[in-house]
């Protein structure tokens, strides 16, 4: 019995590896860090879409060399305020949902943060 149990979750631990260090056996995302990172440059979020568990932080981090940008929600959820080359906003994501959201001063740019239960 100890070596079918040994077995197995040697069996798990080989699937959770496989997935990758961003997923768990199950599919679903895993917490790595304190905070999901979004990077701002070259005028783009960095990824465009993060897809995250519920109550887990997301941070965007300015590493333009001389643009100030904004994480700004399309519904007005949060608004980082201009982050000028180097800073940080951080904001922890409490609900389930599809949050879409844009840099006030470059419309053009825009993201979207994917919070599973």
């Amino acid at each position: 019995m100890a070596k079918v149990t040994r077995l197995v979750g040697v069996a798990l631990t080989a699937a959770v590896l496989a997935a990758g260090p961003t997923a768990t056996a199950w599919g679903r995302p895993a917490q790595t860090s304190s905070a999901t990172r979004v990077k701002i440059v070259d005028f783009k979020f960095k990824p465009g879409t993060v897809t995250i568990l519920v109550g887990t932080k997301v941070k965007w981090i300015n590493k333009s060399a001389t643009t100030s940008h904004t994480s700004t929600s399309d519904t007005g959820v949060w608004n980082s305020g201009v982050l000028a080359p180097g800073q940080a906003f951080v904001r922890k994501f409490t609900s389930t949902g599809t949050f879409n959201y844009h840099c006030s001063i470059h419309p053009f740019m825009t993201g979207t943060v994917q919070v599973n239960p």
